[in-house]
This record gives structure tokens, sequence and C-alpha cells, in this order.
């Protein structure tokens, strides 16, 4: 009897060790300060691998509803992902630590103290005002008071302390020491800027000579394009637009013209179509009347212009005086425009393109968004933007490309070196 005691005790223990002690309760905040990763002299715990694995799924989270996405926090992937990147930027937390204390990039001049508690004061202040001015625009309350509920609103919403603001301030300058540190000898050199600048004008001239209409759109969305294809010119225009009044009214009947064109679409073979036809040419003619009022609202200002273009009158004064398409400065070079542009109304494209010399204006041109005068300006002449036109800008470019580069590859070598020790069986 005494042998079957035994062994059923033998069993539990055995049934104990092997489910991993689930019968012991562990600690928390024992369990928290586990030791997970030794490296640069620092021991990085479990609580802290935690915390950080939190935030990042909390990023993640708010990111992914922002656009719309669907993100499971709790799938073991995403969480096993998640704690993979706390560690990675963990140690490297930890090394660059080290590497901030071994330049002595962690102390500061006196100088340099009046700069960051500056910086936080500024910021500090903005944030105190921001809550101020939003929850207590019509308060009571005034000195000490008043200060009292800001601060207690400022606390409540998340919003740094001075203190704290001085501390992100150092760790910031700290950084950008060590950084200039990093890249104090990266410098772009004249065969690198040389062989990017040729190759983006190869790239842009495949791209444009395939497709001319790309370089319009590339100017458009400010990119500087390294090529012009042919065809391409400058003009200049005065725009004056329609009355708020009429823009909507026009608006309007174009929504119920299209909404009536979708409903004819949508019936049946057999069914009769005559009721909406009428009614749709009825709201196209009542378009056409609004739109030929519209205009004629326009014709007196028209008018004004071609006399004193006729005149003699610089027509970037006439451009300051009358025109209202915010785009287009008398200081402006000009809307590039060629035969294949996509990116203007067609009538103001083809309107552009009869001019015939630099210099011609054109007459009243018009178009959904009312009546444009047009100027030839100048050509735009076929081939490459020329290294000198973008040394500048182009060095800057690289020179950040390869700063960023090369910190990262710094960053990626002080990790290696650090040889970092991680105990991830105590993270279950």
């Amino acid at each position: 009897m005494r042998k079957r005691v035994l062994l059923a005790l033998v069993l539990v223990i055995a049934l104990v060790m092997s489910t991993g002690c689930s019968l012991i309760i562990k600690d928390e905040a024992v369990d928290r300060a586990t030791p997970i990763i030794e490296v640069a002299g620092k021991t990085i715990t479990k609580g802290e691998i935690q915390a950080q694995t939190e935030a990042i799924l909390n990023y993640n989270e708010q990111m992914y509803a922002y656009y719309g996405m669907n993100y499971d926090r709790t799938s073991e992937t995403v969480v096993a992902n998640a704690q993979d990147q706390a560690i990675e930027s963990l140690i490297q937390n930890a090394v660059v630590d080290a590497k901030l204390a071994d330049y002595g990039f962690d102390t500061f001049t006196d100088e340099e103290m009046v700069e960051i508690e500056a910086s936080a004061q500024e910021d500090y202040q903005l944030y105190h005002d921001t809550i101020k001015n939003f929850y207590f625009s019509d308060t009571e309350l005034t000195g000490d008071e008043l200060e009292a509920a800001i601060q207690e609103e400022m606390t409540a919403m998340g919003y740094p302390d001075y203190e704290t603001l001085v501390q992100e301030a150092r760790y910031a300058k700290s950084q950008e020491k060590l950084t200039a540190e990093i890249n104090k000898d990266v410098t772009v050199s004249e065969e690198e800027l040389t062989t990017e600048y040729n190759a983006r004008v190869e790239r842009d001239k495949t791209s444009y000579e395939t497709t001319p209409a790309s370089y319009g759109t590339a100017l458009t969305n400010g990119t500087t394009p390294y090529y012009t294809p042919a065809g391409y010119r400058y003009v200049k225009h005065i725009l004056l637009k329609f009355t708020q009044e009429d823009e909507s009214a026009m608006d309007e009947l174009e929504t119920s013209i299209s909404e009536k064109q979708t409903a004819i679409d949508n019936l049946a073979q057999d069914e009769d179509a005559t009721v909406l036809k009428d009614e749709l040419a009825d709201l196209q003619a009542k378009l056409e009347t609004a739109r030929k009022a519209a205009y004629a609202k326009l014709q007196p200002k028209v008018d004004e212009i071609t006399a004193k273009l006729a005149e003699g009158e610089d027509f970037n004064q006439l451009i300051t005086e009358y025109n209202e398409d915010p785009g287009m400065t008398a200081e402006s070079t000009g809307y590039a425009v060629s035969a294949d542009s996509t990116n203007w109304v067609d009538e103001f494209k083809t309107a552009s393109m009869k001019l015939s010399a630099i210099g011609d204006v054109s007459g009243a041109v018009r178009s959904e968004y009312g009546i444009h005068i047009i100027r030839y300006e100048s050509d735009i002449a076929e081939g490459e933007i020329g290294l000198e036109a973008v040394r500048e800008s182009l060095t800057a470019e690289l020179q950040e490309t390869k700063e960023s580069e090369n910190i990262q590859a710094t960053l990626e070598r002080w990790v290696e070196e650090a040889n970092a020790v991680i105990n991830r069986k105590e993270l279950q």
C-alpha cells in the first residue's frame, strides 16, 4: 500500500515538472526584472522587452487602422515579429548609449545646456498654450489655479513635462553630435556626382522620349527632369474664372446630367428610355445656356485686357492685374506645354500650340475653368539639363543618402561587435 502512495506522489511531481511548473505562482515584479539581454555593459530585462513589444504592436495597429487595414495583434507570428523588432531596437539603443558615453557626447557645455533648455522651454510652452487655448479659453480660473488646471490636463493627455523635454532635448543633441562624428569623413566625389547625373539623364531621356507627356507631369509635380524631350514650350496665361455662383450652378447641372445618363445606361433593353432622354436633353440645354451666360459675364474683362494689349501694355503686368489662376504669376517662367501634354485641358493645350511665334498672344480661349488669354513665352531646348543646373541639389541629395547609409552600416557593425547575449528561453 505504501509503495502505491509513493508511486502516486512521484507521478504528481513528474506531472508538475512536465507542465512547466504551472502550479508555481510567479511574482510579476520579479518576472519582469528577469535579465534577458546582456550587451554593451547593460542588462535588458523581460519587462523592458515586453513594454517595447507592446509599443510596437500599438503603433502598427494604429497605422493599419489609419489605412483601413486589419491588424491581428494576437497572432503568434505578429507578436513574434514585434518581439524581434523590440529586441533589435533595445540592443541598438544600448549600443548607441555606450558609444555616446565613449565619445563623451552625453555631457554638455554650459552653452549647449542653455540651447537645450531653451528648446525644451519652447516645446513646453507650445504644449501649454495649446491646452490653455483649447480647454481654458472661457475659464474663470486665474493665476495658480489656472496653471494647476492646465498642468493637470496636460498630464491627463500625456503631454511631457518640462524635465522630460529637457532629457529628450539632451538625448537629441547627443545623437546629433554622434551623427556628425560618424559622418565627418563622408563626402560626394565629383566622379560619384557625374555618374549619378549621367544615369538620371539617360533614365529621363528614355522615359520622356517614350512618353513625352510625363515630362510635363514631372514639372507640374515639382520633380526636376534631367532631360527635355522635343516639342515643349513655355506659355503664360491670364485666367478669368467663373463666378462662384455660376460655377456651383454648372456643377449641379453636370452632376444631374451624369446621374441621368447613368439611369439611362442602367435601363434594361426592353425599357423605354424616351422620358429619361428628354430629361437629359433638357439638362444639357440648361447647362449650355448657363455656360453662355457665365462666359458673357467675363466678356467685359476680356475686352479690357484685349484693349490694353493692343495699346502695348506688358502681359506680365496684366497677369498681376487680372489673372485668377494662383499657379500663374508674372515672375514664373510659365507652364510647359506640348502637343503630347496630358496635364492641361484640351482647349488650353490646343490654343497654346497654335501660337506660331514667341510673343504671340491668343484670343479668348474658353474652357471648363473660364476664359484664358495665352502668351507664347519661350521654347524649352531639347536635351539634358546640364550638371551645373542641378549640382547643388543633386550633391545634397547624394550626401544625405551616403550619410544615411553610412550611419546604418556603422550601427550594424557596432551591434555585431557588441556581441549581445540573448536568453530567449526566459521570454516564454
